[in-house]
């Protein structure tokens, strides 16, 4: 049997206050949470969207290990966020953001425990090209495993997605 690799995680900032406002809009209390990642979110996102050729039949762009310190610019000021999103019955934030080789997609997860209020980074994938409004509610929806139906769409940095 292999040594048990330790868990580590890092935190990114508090959660802005257009972020916060947002998710209140969506039923959602986050105003004292964190950003953060763990050394298990890298691991996954690298072994479900790290191979170039895997990525490239998805119409998507392999994650490469400088994109996760790209994460605070993502939460900070995305292009597009979705709150109220729910996935396997867990409460999560989506976001988009355009980068020179494609749009990144960073998902996080809701957590709501006595000692770990946290936004924390759930995955991570990056589609080939940009996105508009239309579409990202689109992807966000993609797998049939996300529910929309309470879900508030921002563009970026609390600006109203328009409908």
């Amino acid at each position: 049997m292999g040594k048990k690799r330790q868990f580590g995680k890092t935190t990114l900032g508090k959660a802005e206050k257009w972020l916060v406002e947002a998710a209140k809009k969506a039923g959602l209390d986050i105003g004292d949470f964190e950003h953060e990642t763990t050394n298990d979110f890298v691991s996954h996102v690298m072994n479900r969207h790290g191979n170039e050729a895997i990525e490239s039949a998805r119409s998507q762009v392999a994650i490469k290990s400088m994109d996760f310190g790209r994460i605070p610019e993502i939460v900070m000021d995305p292009d597009y966020v979705m709150v109220g999103a729910r996935r396997k019955n867990e409460d999560i934030v989506i976001y988009a953001k355009k980068m020179e080789d494609g749009t990144a997609f960073y998902i996080e997860e809701i957590l709501r425990g006595n000692h770990n209020r946290t936004l924390r980074g759930k995955t991570m994938y990056k589609r080939k090209g940009n996105i508009d409004e239309k579409m990202f509610e689109t992807l966000a929806g993609q797998n049939g495993k996300t529910d929309l139906t309470k879900a508030k769409i921002v563009v970026g940095r609390g600006r109203p997605f328009p409908r």
